[in-house]
């Protein structure tokens, strides 16, 4: 067998209720104190995302995603935004 791309997303089981799979970038505005996380959850169509600001974690943007591709390009999208934004 070959290597495993670590790149394809692995669709859980859903079980009614969204699950927090990994976190796909972070960003820091300032001195630091201003953070944003673009989370993967679990979602019964696929993946969802939530840009995710401060300690809170109030919700900014959420899209479902039903590919790892749109995945991958979402997120990129939104990181690019957010560093046109003075974001780092």
């Amino acid at each position: 067998m070959g290597e495993v791309d670590m790149q394809i997303l692995q669709r859980p089981d859903w079980h009614d209720e969204p699950r927090e799979l990994a976190e796909l970038f972070s960003l820091r505005q300032g001195s630091g104190t201003r953070r944003v996380r673009c989370v993967i959850y679990t979602h019964q169509f696929g993946f969802e995302l939530r840009l995710l600001y401060g300690s809170n974690g109030e919700l900014l943007r959420s899209q479902v995603c039903k590919t790892d591709d749109e995945v991958l390009t979402t997120g990129e999208q939104w990181k690019a935004a957010m560093i046109e934004k003075g974001w780092r």
